[in-house]
This record gives C-alpha cells, sequence and structure tokens, in this order.
C-alpha cells in the first residue's frame, strides 16, 4: 500500500477504534522550507486545540514490515500520552499579556519560506528570517512551536518591535544558550550550572574537538575547534546568536572572532578564526550537510556567516573580501 492509501487506512481504522463520539482527521500541515507533513487529529467534543500526530514515522514502519494492528496500537498510545491540558487553552492565546511569556524567536531561510512568511509577522536578519513562536513543552514528543501569525498580532494589537523585544526577551529566559563541545551534545551532557556559558572544558589548555570530515592540513595544531550553540532544549536554537551580550563574551572569552556554521534551525556551529588556516571550504562544509545529513525541514542556511569582535556585529562570510 502506498502512502496516501496508508494515510487513509489509518484514518479508517482509528475512527472504528475510537468510535464516532470522536472526530478523526488527516490534516496537510506547512512545516520550515515549504515541506508539507501529513498528520491525523483526533477532536473530542467541545475541543477547541488538539495536537496533529504525524504520520511519516508510522509508514516506515509498515514498509519495514510491522503489522498494521501494532502500528495503530503505538499511534493510540502516543495520543492518550498527548492530554490536551500540555496545551494552553484557546482563551489563553486571546490574552497578550499571558502569551507573552511563552514566546520566544525562532530562525529559519527567507528564500524557501517566502510563502508562509506572508501569514505572520517577521523581521529581516542577514539573509534570514527573525518569526516567532509560542513554546509548548510536553511529554510526548518533547516540545511544540506553535507560529503567530498575522491574525494572532492584529487580535493583540502589538508592534512588530513590541513583539520581537518581548519575544526574545522571554526566549533568552526560558530557553538559555549554551555552547557545548560536539561530544557533550551527542552524549545529551550539559555544561555544569557553574561553568559560564561561553566557556567550555578544556579552554585553558587549548584541548579542541576535531571536526569530523574537515581536512587535517586545514587546521592549526591542536585540532580544529568545533563548537555547538544551542539552547538548554536543543530545540530551534540557532536563534541563540541573536541573545544579547552572549556572542560577545565568547569572542572575548576566546580572544578573537569566529565563523559561525548554521548546522540546522536547532544550532549552529562556532569555529575561531585564529585556529583554521583557510575558511574556503567552509561554504561546501555547510552544503554538503544540509543535503546529505539533515532533513530538508530542518536546514537553516547554505551560508557561512562571521562574527567580528570589533564591530559585535555578525555579518555574511565573504572570502573576497577577508583575502
Amino acid at each position: 500500500m502506498n502512502y496516501s492509501q496508508f494515510i487513509i487506512k489509518m484514518k479508517e481504522n482509528l475512527q472504528e477504534k475510537l468510535g464516532m463520539q470522536v472526530k478523526v482527521e488527516t490534516i496537510d500541515v506547512p512545516k520550515n522550507n515549504g515541506i508539507v507533513l501529513q498528520g491525523i487529529t483526533i477532536r473530542r467534543p467541545g475541543e477547541r486545540i488538539v495536537p496533529t500526530i504525524y504520520l511519516e514515522s508510522f509508514y516506515e514502519d509498515y514498509l519495514e514490515g510491522r503489522d498494521l494492528e501494532d502500528i495503530l496500537e503505538d499511534f493510540i498510545e502516543i495520543y492518550e500520552e498527548q492530554e490536551t491540558e500540555c496545551f494552553p487553552d484557546f482563551d489563553f492565546y486571546q490574552d497578550y499579556e499571558k502569551v507573552k511569556k511563552k514566546l520566544a524567536v525562532k530562525l529559519i531561510n527567507k528564500k524557501k519560506n517566502k510563502k508562509m512568511l506572508a501569514e505572520m509577522p517577521y523581521m529581516d536578519y542577514l539573509d534570514m528570517a527573525i518569526v516567532f513562536y509560542c513554546f509548548v513543552e510536553r511529554g510526548v514528543p518533547g516540545t511544540a512551536a506553535i507560529l503567530v501569525k498575522n491574525a494572532h498580532m492584529e487580535k493583540w494589537g502589538v508592534s512588530l518591535e513590541k513583539l520581537y523585544e518581548d519575544a526574545l526577551s522571554n526566549a533568552e529566559s526560558i530557553l538559555p544558550g549554551r555552547i557545548r563541545t560536539m561530544e557533550e551534545l551527542l552524549s545529551k551532557l550539559l555544561l555544569e550550572e557553574d561553568v559560564p556559558k561561553w566557556e567550555w572544558p578544556g579552554k585553558e589548555q587549548g584541548d579542541f574537538p576535531k571536526l569530523e570530515g574537515f581536512a587535517e592540513e586545514n587546521a592549526e595544531p591542536g585540532g580544529t575547534p568545533l563548537l555547538v550553540l544551542t539552547n538548554e532544549k536543543r530545540y530551534l536554537g540557532a536563534s541563540c546568536i541573536l541573545y544579547r551580550g552572549l556572542l560577545e563574551k565568547f569572542a572575548k572569552s576566546l580572544g578573537g572572532n569566529f565563523y559561525i556554521l548554521p548546522s540546522s534551525v536547532h544550532e549552529v556551529i562556532l569555529l575561531p578564526e585564529n585556529r583554521i588556516k583557510s575558511a574556503e571550504n567552509l561554504l561546501q562544509v555547510v552544503m554538503d550537510v544540509n543535503r546529505m545529513q539533515l532533513a530538508p525541514e530542518e536546514v537553516l542556511s547554505d551560508t557561512v556567516y562571521y562574527y567580528d569582535r570589533e564591530t559585535g556585529k555578525i555579518s555574511i562570510y565573504d572570502k573576497k573580501q577577508q583575502n
């Protein structure tokens, strides 16, 4: 059975199992970079906000030979774990004073999201766009980002500048930035609370981790430094480059300028300039990661960025200007 047939079958079987007192619907959900995911919502009488459970992973299980009945049981279990009280109720979104305590900022690719950006407030940032979302923490699958639309902003009667200031301030508070080594990130270990956010174990000894696949001849002695900036949730953490003072403090601790590689919407890689012989192939590294290692909706940018400690600003890296 192909994917379209699988979706129909799932909807029919779920409706039969859950009974006619609930409404089972299939839904297409536009995601980042023009990607559309298919999901199912289950709505009980009186419910106005319900979670969407996406079907792609369930279909992969089916293609691997898993029994449809087992897949349905897993789906229902996930649905039952996603209690609707984990989501703010409908009235919550009518009151900006309540909403602003959940707001955060997100960086996305401007060119790939032109259609989506027409429906929501945003600010230009280099070749990217800053959008706003309501951060909802859940048990399954963990977190959710409910994007702020133009209709929301009109309802609240707030300016774009006010929305940005509130969302950024709140993000800095509820999703603080963290700089980790790649090893720490992969092992899901956070830095100790008493270690400043812009430092890392081994900094004093120059013990930098190495960038996999990055040519040794391109690196200075000691290895190419690979430090990852994200937030505590490792969720939409590339926006941490917007946090006031964070990169400035990191540059001061580092003692120089650095490159910023947008490895995904969830994190960026920081590469100290004085530890790299040549930055010419960094763009190819970014593009290779985007094409071969990321899901399409997680790609942020094909651009390399540069932080200048003297000016305190990020710019688009231009190798012609650097030579």
